[in-house]
């Protein structure tokens, strides 16, 4: 009988520590999200310039260009994705490859590229 209640005490003990255990976890964890979500979705339009990057491809028929880029402050951390480009046809004199300087423009999420050069 006493070992019996001792396991039981000892489980009980076990489940109250990990769900503490747990939570603590979960509030470190939702803590630090809300620091890293700096953007406001939706808010004002901003304007991201100087952001370096390199040309992974382009899809012309939809007007993106597919970037490497570094992490974009108050925007994004740095990853690879494509980004609308607001004129009319891509910019001529850019290669796959190339490393770039460029502007991106909007609300976030809805941001255009409209400015990009190579870097120098």
């Amino acid at each position: 009988m006493r070992v019996t209640t001792a396991v039981i005490v000892v489980n009980v003990l076990l489940v109250l520590l990990g769900a503490g255990g747990f939570e603590a976890w979960r509030r470190t964890q939702a803590a630090s999200a809300a620091a890293a979500q700096t953007v406001t979705w939706g808010g004002p339009e901003r304007e991201w310039a100087g952001v370096h990057g390199v040309v992974r491809a382009f899809i012309p028929d939809l007007g993106i260009i597919v970037l490497t880029h570094e992490d974009i402050p108050g925007f994004m951390p740095g990853m690879t994705m494509g980004f609308r480009v607001v004129a009319e046809k891509i910019p001529e004199g850019l290669s796959v490859g190339d490393a770039v300087r460029f502007t991106v423009r909007g609300s976030p999420p809805l941001v255009v590229l409209t400015a990009i050069e190579k870097a120098s």
